[in-house]
């Protein structure tokens, strides 16, 4: 069977999914299994044909944004007019339970709901880290020189409002564990707080979390990281790598609706750190009267406000489609094809490798850039083929980063290493 019949079989069931969401996610991943039947590159072929992407362009940037697949819109727009239907303030409590737990299940079979916050995204959410928790003025903060704006606008900003140190180190890409040892370097009596991304936005170099957490705690440490690279991109088990703050939008790898994203905070870890944003939802107690204000003892503290409900509600259905394929298999597909454009680009005379010389600190992300070329000539050669790249500017790189993700292909590898040997000349 061809790929366009299988799929008007398919289609009436695709473009329903939300209408009854139960029966429809057990159907989606009959589907997914009668494709897996009919071949590998079949069953990726069917995965592509979910996204919304323009064909004529090859989308080699889901690090900087995702996007997402028919069931995840269908679900949206499905929770839209639900809501419409009869507007509410407060969210449902069942849906809004079930949306975190399928979170949880992404992040690791040890993740408890209660741990996990939803919020806009990874930049609220480091604003929550870096402005909830308890510094003051000459305490010192340790972070890399390849930082997204995020995590460098709010530790800047805490420092000219409260006089916080900030000590930087340069990402050691020859070897992983390297990066331990420079930040233990850095630490002082004075240090209070190791934050830094998971998965770099600049080369996608994966950090060793747990061994810096056992660094941190064995100091008394606060350890931080942003996320917004990691999940499903990188499998890992969140309460496994020991981080006692985490927090990441799910609108890029895990392929939610735009403006979805997650705080967490490890057990034991809450009243270290409190929310500068709350209201109705926050809290346990609000009674101005008796002056009493309860905080809701879990991560639910940082959900404040009236919520766009359906981004969230969606949001869940995105666990659900990766959970459908597999998150161990999205990554060997992924990293696979990440791993063939590396060995290309080592072919390819005055191009310089920026991601990881170890493959294991290797991601589905690869920054490189060309010794007579700015990030900006390459990357108008990559648009001038139709290829959609991102420009480095952070760490003062000068460089490209290109992303593959499932809805990549092979050839998709094969035209961004053409592109690039016709601008090497």
């Amino acid at each position: 069977m061809k790929r366009k019949d299988f799929l008007k079989g398919a289609g009436a069931l695709v473009g329903g999914l939300a209408m009854s969401r139960d029966l429809k996610a057990a159907d989606f991943n009959r589907m997914l299994r009668d494709a897996a039947g009919r071949g590998d590159e079949f069953y990726w072929d069917v995965i592509r044909d979910q996204f919304l992407l323009d064909p004529e362009w090859t989308y080699l940037n889901f690090g900087g944004l995702g996007s997402s697949p028919l069931p995840i819109l269908n679900s949206l727009s499905e929770w839209l007019r639900v809501e419409e239907r009869a507007p509410s303030a407060g969210a449902d409590a069942k849906e809004w339970a079930a949306a975190k737990a399928k979170l949880a299940s992404v992040l690791g079979p040890s993740c408890k709901p209660e741990n996990l916050g939803l919020i806009g995204g990874a930049t609220e959410g480091v604003n929550a880290i870096v402005n909830g928790l308890a510094l003051k003025k000459g305490d010192e903060v340790i972070t890399s020189t390849h930082e997204h704006v995020a995590v460098n606008s709010a530790l800047l900003n805490r420092m000219q409002r409260d006089g916080i140190v900030i000590k930087l180190f340069e990402p050691d890409r020859v070897r992983g564990l390297g990066n331990v040892d420079r930040i233990a370097a850095l630490i002082t009596p004075r240090t209070r707080l190791i934050m830094f991304s998971h998965v770099t936005c600049t080369t996608g170099q994966l950090f060793p979390a747990k061994e810096v957490a056992k660094l941190a705690h064995d100091r008394g440490i606060w350890f931080a990281m942003d996320g917004a690279q990691a999940p499903v991109c990188v499998p890992f088990d969140i309460v496994d790598l020991g981080v006692d703050f985490y927090t990441c939008s799910t609108h890029k790898w895990l392929m939610g609706p735009k403006r979805t994203g997650f705080i967490y905070v490890r057990t034991g870890m809450i009243d270290a750190i409190r929310p500068m944003t709350v209201g109705g939802g926050s809290s346990q107690v609000v009674d101005i009267f008796k002056r009493e204000f309860v905080l809701h003892p879990n991560a639910a503290r940082f959900e404040s406000g009236t919520q766009n409900d359906a981004l969230f509600y969606a949001m869940g259905k995105a666990c659900e489609f990766v959970q459908s394929i597999g998150l161990q298999r999205i990554w060997q597909r992924a990293h696979g094809l990440t791993e063939a454009f590396v060995a290309g680009l080592r072919a390819i005379p005055g191009v310089e490798l920026l991601s990881p010389e170890e493959e294991a600190y290797r991601t589905c992300m690869v920054g490189f850039r060309m010794k007579s070329r700015t990030m900006n000539q390459i990357n108008d050669q990559l648009t001038k083929d139709k290829i959609r790249a991102r420009p480095v500017g952070e760490g003062g790189l000068n460089s490209i980063r290109i992303s593959f993700f499932l809805c990549n292909k092979s050839s998709d590898v094969d035209l961004a290493l053409d592109s690039l040997k016709k601008l090497a000349g």
